[in-house]
């Protein structure tokens, strides 16, 4: 390990050497973005590597092999998105990663898997604290959730009560109906049926 801790510190130091590799002209002009694409050109000084100009990527700036890949306290990252991922991983070899699409419970279960195997995580800083964020955060959403479905049952117990009080109010009304608004009803059904009678024939 003590090899290992040697290149980390060379690579620490190489890091802090190494130039930023951006595209030529992308200091000067708005248009040109700060990334790396390869010179072309046919007279390109920085192609042709002369003297003063920007610096081009080699094999001479690389980090070395036996660290190669490694996090910076020198575990190895394996991105984890359930808790059957853990198992075989080591604590001295490997630093956990959880990856940005693992949902809120998915991630709380691997949380508590990762404390108790006493594995690094390499995204979160402090897992406790993120743990007790995320369950007051379901707990909010559970009462929310409760909140929500109680003001829609109240709703449709409202709308029964209403419907009830509107056959009851219909029924009274039927009830009050005199006796001759019945008979002028019955007439005009007889009306209507004979009407239909003289149509057919």
């Amino acid at each position: 390990m003590a090899a290992d801790t040697n290149a980390l510190k060379l690579r620490r130091d190489a890091k802090k050497r190494k130039p930023l590799f951006i595209e030529k002209e992308s200091k000067f002009t708005a248009g040109v973005k700060k990334r790396w694409r390869f010179p072309r050109g046919k007279h390109s000084k920085v192609r042709q590597m002369h003297k003063g100009r920007p610096a081009l990527p080699n094999p001479g700036y690389g980090s070395p092999k036996s660290v190669r890949g490694l996090d910076r306290s020198g575990l190895e990252p394996v991105v984890v998105r359930r808790v059957e991922d853990l198992e075989g991983l080591d604590a001295g070899k490997h630093g956990i990663v959880i990856s940005r699409t693992c949902g809120a419970r998915k991630k709380m279960d691997v949380l508590k898997s990762v404390q108790a195997k006493k594995l690094s995580l390499l995204n979160i800083k402090d897992a406790s604290a993120a743990l007790s964020a995320m369950e007051s955060l379901m707990a909010e959403r559970k009462k929310v959730r409760a909140a929500r479905m109680s003001a829609k049952a109240k709703k449709v117990e409202d709308k029964k009560k209403q419907a009830a009080a509107k056959k009851e109010a219909e029924a009274k009304e039927e009830k009050t109906e005199s006796v001759e608004d019945k008979v002028a009803k019955e007439d005009a059904k007889k009306k209507e049926a004979e009407k239909t009678m003289t149509k057919r024939q």
